[in-house]
């Protein structure tokens, strides 16, 4: 008799779990983003849950939440309760906060995340005035084993350009001198007025000077080349490793049921096939780079390790 209650009640368990993941959502949705509102991560963020909220029943709202290297955001959704109304859309840093552990303490750790999907990626570029000289990276490399140097604008150290400026100068044996400005805002005029030979900046802020002829892009700093500059080869195409994927994604707490996760998840990969999405995508320079949670979750997984090796061949991270 106990054993036919137990196996009624699991039976119920299973029922209502379906019914409750058969009608979720039941509720508005909340997309926490750990930047300020207008830059390239809200902006895709805004995107993905104006296009969520045309297949669902209900808003889906994006809340900004900064601060503390993306970590205030970050902690939030690793904190909310598990039922999938409160996600995160997330770069690497509040992904992996622990591989920062050398810049700031996040009360929280990729353990206490669940990635859902990837959603897009950024696309940071070495780039130069159209008229330089420079038309390659390797002209980039014999500038510098020539001349003993060359200054190049990143958005700061331990950055992925940086990163992979670091990289770059110990395989070559040259010197790469990053210049950090903290932003496109401020990279993109001092390269322009020539107080760095190459600059290091995202493809979304490069594209209009691109276009009119001011600027040349030399390489990205991405997986693939990406469809808004088809013609313009990769770091790793040229020979150098990257540290890790500049991508943006879909989050929850790490008890997310797998259940809601997978209804996310499809979801998502409808998304990032629809015409009106991509060329919203494209309106904005914002590479589509979709991973599925699995697949997504691997590429994570070796992004923390890789940049715990960098950091630690570099002497980040106290004795």
């Amino acid at each position: 008799m106990k054993t036919i209650r137990s196996v009624l009640l699991f039976a119920m368990g299973l029922l209502f779990a379906g019914l409750a993941l058969a009608e979720y959502p039941e509720k508005a949705i909340t997309i926490v983003v750990p930047y300020p509102a207008g830059g390239v991560m809200d902006l895709t963020a805004r995107a993905l849950a104006d296009s969520m909220t045309g297949y669902i029943a209900h808003p889906v709202i994006v809340v900004n939440k900064t601060g503390a290297g993306a970590t205030i955001g970050g902690a939030a959704v690793a904190a909310a309760p598990p039922d999938g109304y409160t996600l995160g859309f997330f770069p690497v840093a509040a992904a992996v906060p622990e591989v920062f552990r050398f810049a700031y303490s996040a009360p929280y750790s990729s353990n206490d995340l669940l990635p859902v999907s990837a959603v897009a990626a950024t696309a940071m570029s070495f780039a130069v005035k159209a008229d330089s000289p420079i038309k390659s990276m390797k002209d980039v490399i014999e500038l510098a084993r020539k001349g003993g140097g060359v200054l190049i604008g990143t958005p700061g150290k331990q950055t992925l350009p940086s990163m992979i400026m670091v990289k770059m100068a110990t395989k070559e044996g040259v010197k790469l001198e990053d210049v950090p400005f903290g932003g496109d805002a401020k990279t993109l005029p001092a390269l322009l007025g020539e107080h760095v030979v190459v600059g290091a900046i995202d493809y979304a802020a490069l594209k209009p000077s691109v276009e009119s002829g001011k600027i040349r892009v030399l390489a990205v700093c991405t997986e693939k080349r990406i469809d808004l500059a088809p013609d313009v080869p990769t770091v790793l195409e040229l020979g150098y490793d990257l540290p890790y994927v500049s991508s943006l994604g879909l989050f929850g707490p790490k008890a997310l049921p797998e259940g809601v996760a997978k209804k996310l998840d499809e979801l998502v990969a409808k998304i990032v096939k629809e015409p009106k999405f991509a060329q919203r995508m494209k309106e904005m320079s914002i590479q589509i780079s979709y991973k599925d949670g699995a697949t997504y979750r691997q590429a994570l997984a070796r992004d923390r390790d890789n940049l715990e090796t960098f950091f630690t061949q570099q002497g980040m991270y106290k004795k």
